[in-house]
């Protein structure tokens, strides 16, 4: 078989053979759809091994204060994603900040990059490359089992496909995450929440004796009974129909507003955008915009409706 070379490519890496990828000695990039695709040598595979799954070893580096009322700062990210020796870029260099108590959406098409971004921000990945600075803590210089207990800390996480424990009622299931708060003084009353939320017929279901809609509104409740300053949701209403959409969106707005929450959205939906107060707009791993919105007139039609 002949040798291709970058020309005979044609931007798509599927025509490039195992065998024929190990014949090159250094590094080069191809265009597969928008995403920038690269083939490594070794040293460079190695590199972007360390990068992607080992804490960044500086001591004392972990600590770092956000500035200006921000709660999250993301400087300059990079995410590279490796399949054997072919790299992928994910994230190409992005930068933004999240105040404390807003609501923020990272919006954009499949492929943009936004839920390998909130990956990135909630401690469940680490970037290639830049800094993510978090509640006052540098997450790339962070081991993995101080990931894990800054995830316990300081997030709360809504799934969704929920996630609720097959086995617990409604009521375990939220406590579970009131469990995970180790700080006493932020404990609520599990009983109220649901009252608060219009649950109450669903404290001691089990999963599979609910619809959809109201698993996920206790997926809501067992985010919420953890109280922690952030709360991030991966397309939260991307399983459930337009009206149970909207329930989950108001409960969502209704948290931020009572608890002060900072929450950040994975969504691709214009409807969701419409309720930050920031709206992160990603197309193929860069930032096309940043928008910022008031939500007064959201607020007020809410309390109407109530």
């Amino acid at each position: 078989m002949p040798r291709k070379n970058k020309k005979d490519l044609h931007n798509n890496l599927n025509e490039l053979s195992p065998i024929e990828i190990h014949k090159h000695d250094k590094p080069f990039e191809i265009q597969d759809e928008g995403l920038t695709v690269k083939v490594l040598d070794k040293n460079t595979l190695k590199q972007y091994k360390l990068a992607n799954d080992k804490p960044r070893k500086k001591d004392g580096l972990e600590k770092e204060k956000n500035t200006e009322g921000n709660i999250v700062e993301v400087s300059d990210v990079k995410k590279t994603y490796l399949s054997g020796n072919v790299a992928t870029d994910v994230l190409k260099g992005i930068s933004f900040s999240i105040k404390k108590g807003e609501i923020a959406i990272l919006y954009g098409k499949s492929g943009s990059g936004k839920s390998t971004l909130l990956n990135i921000i909630s401690a469940l990945d680490r970037p290639t490359s830049g800094k993510v600075i978090v509640n006052d803590v540098n997450l790339p210089y962070l081991s993995n089992s101080k990931q894990t207990l800054f995830r316990r800390n300081n997030i709360s996480f809504i799934f969704q496909n929920y996630n609720l424990l097959q086995n617990l009622n409604s009521y375990d299931n939220v406590e579970t995450g009131a469990y995970l708060q180790k700080d006493k003084a932020k404990h609520l009353d599990i009983k109220k929440l649901f009252k608060d939320f219009d649950l109450e017929q669903c404290m001691f279901k089990y999963p599979s004796q609910m619809s959809g809609g109201q698993q996920q509104r206790v997926s809501i409740l067992r985010a919420i009974a953890k109280n922690a300053d952030i709360l991030v949701a991966d397309e939260p209403t991307g399983a459930l129909d337009e009206k149970t959409g909207q329930i989950v969106l108001k409960i969502l707005q209704e948290i931020n507003r009572d608890y002060g929450t900072t929450i950040i959205i994975v969504s691709h939906d214009p409807d969701v955008a419409q309720m930050a107060d920031k709206v992160i707009y990603l197309e193929l791993g860069h930032i096309k915009d940043i928008i910022l919105q008031d939500r007064k007139w959201l607020i007020e039609k809410n309390k109407k409706e109530m």
